[in-house]
């Protein structure tokens, strides 16, 4: 019994640690098959207004701050909705990525899959912001 009991601890602890590990978000698609990048105000991943599109010398200046950004991984709950402010990049063939800070999905063919990834509020939120002055 106290075996298992260990076991089971040391599992816990593992997934713990890991689910902390800290990382630069990654992109679904290659950057060179990105056709636009939006900042959207979502309801959820399929319904969104756009509040800004951003222009290619933007794009750049978007994914140099966007790298700097420490991403976390959600290993056990529930899934969650995007919505709020939200960056949404939209590949050649039609697919895309819709982000904010708690949540991410990548959206294909009109299916949503999961992604998992949160990141601060406030840094986010800056970083957003900085677009839309």
């Amino acid at each position: 019994m106290k075996k298992i009991l260990f076991i089971a601890c040391a599992l816990f602890s593992l997934l713990s640690f890991t689910s902390c590990s800290e990382k630069t978000y990654s992109l679904r698609n290659p950057v060179d098959e990105i056709e636009s990048i939006e900042i959207v105000f979502a309801e959820n991943s399929l319904e969104f207004t756009v509040t800004k599109t951003l222009s290619e010398e933007e794009r750049e200046a978007f994914f140099e701050q966007f790298q700097k950004i420490e991403f976390e991984n959600y290993f056990l709950g529930d899934p969650m909705l995007v919505n709020g402010n939200s960056v949404k990049i939209t590949y050649q063939n039609g697919d895309y990525e819709m982000i904010c800070y708690r949540w991410a999905e990548y959206v294909k063919n009109g299916e949503i899959y999961f992604v998992r990834k949160h990141c601060d509020e406030k840094t986010f939120n800056e970083l957003i912001n900085s677009f839309l002055e």
